[in-house]
């Protein structure tokens, strides 16, 4: 089994308890763990794979909170930092009834780690790497540690994984930013999964048909576009094929793309090379889109991600 290495932030996500009651209007809250790239490698280890999390949080009851809940989970976080000089990032998510989310940040301590804070040997030594968050490429010193340790690992040959989370209230409208600071991992990674929105976005185009026509470019990469209940777009090589989802009754959305993007990791982690026909991707792709759908059942992100055998169960 193949070691994956997840960079990114982890965070507090308190939920609002009331469906339907915006941030404005809701008055109580849940408190869970998240943060794109955690949930990724949670969802890893919770599969039975060999996860490792890298990024900064408080060292306060909220930092050791995470800790806790990445450890329980299964995840090594020998490269988690616990800054004493800043607090733990939260994130306050409202709900609709059909389990899409609208979201507040309070940056914190993921924004500030530096390259200096990492064991860089130990990093070298994972066989995938995936980059994927909401706020690592938003402001100094993160986004400058993120870039430098995509070329790095890069020039090491790693297999690069890379998700954008795009999240329109954090970039305040400036989507060309957005779009430049992806760019580099875009050209870099191995796997890349958008949204369809996400897609829409780097195409440039509200047009779907002519966002797919973009996608052409990118010969040598596997690419996933999730589409929610619609099921997942593959493409590959020149082929491009939807694989359907399962049914399933959405409660919560949070967390289910990072779920795919850990159960596409995992099942790579499990074979001897990730040179993998079209045919065996669809198989991956399907069973992601299984991983993903089961985290829509529950309210949370790791706490809603499911075991192997759970994901098997329709």
């Amino acid at each position: 089994m193949k070691q994956i290495l997840c960079i990114g932030e982890l965070l507090i996500d308190f939920f609002t308890t009331e469906i339907k009651q915006s941030l404005i209007e809701a008055t109580t809250y849940e408190k869970q763990a998240g943060g794109a790239p955690a949930n990724v490698s949670a969802t890893i280890a919770k599969l039975g794979g060999n996860a490792y999390f890298c990024g900064k949080v408080g060292d306060d009851a909220f930092g050791h909170f995470l800790k806790q809940t990445l450890q329980q989970a299964g995840v090594c976080t020998e490269q988690l930092i616990l800054d004493p000089l800043a607090p733990t990032t939260l994130a306050f998510v409202s709900r609709d009834t059909d389990g899409e989310r609208d979201f507040i940040f309070n940056r914190g301590a993921d924004e500030l780690l530096r390259i200096e804070d990492l064991h860089l040997q130990k990093l070298m030594a994972m066989d995938i790497i995936h980059f994927g968050s909401a706020t690592a490429l938003l402001s100094e010193p993160f986004s400058k540690t993120y870039e430098q340790l995509m070329q790095t690992l890069l020039l090491q040959n790693h297999f690069i994984s890379f998700d954008p989370n795009y999240r329109a209230n954090l970039w305040k409208g400036d989507t060309e930013r957005f779009i430049e600071k992806c760019e580099p991992f875009i050209e870099a990674a191995h796997f890349i999964k958008m949204s369809d929105d996400e897609l829409l976005v780097f195409a440039r185009t509200d047009n779907f048909d002519e966002a797919l026509e973009w996608l052409t470019q990118f010969e040598n990469k596997a690419i996933a576009i999730t589409q929610g209940a619609a099921g997942t777009i593959f493409y590959q090589n020149g082929m491009m094929t939807t694989i359907p989802s399962i049914p399933v009754k959405a409660i919560d959305s949070t967390g289910a793309g990072d779920a795919f993007v850990g159960a596409v990791l995992y099942e790579l982690a499990t074979r001897e090379t990730t040179e993998i026909p079209q045919t065996e991707w669809i198989s991956i792709i399907e069973f992601a889109n299984r991983v993903g759908a089961k985290v829509c059942e529950k309210v949370g992100a790791m706490e809603a991600i499911p075991t192997l055998e759970e994901a098997k169960i329709i």
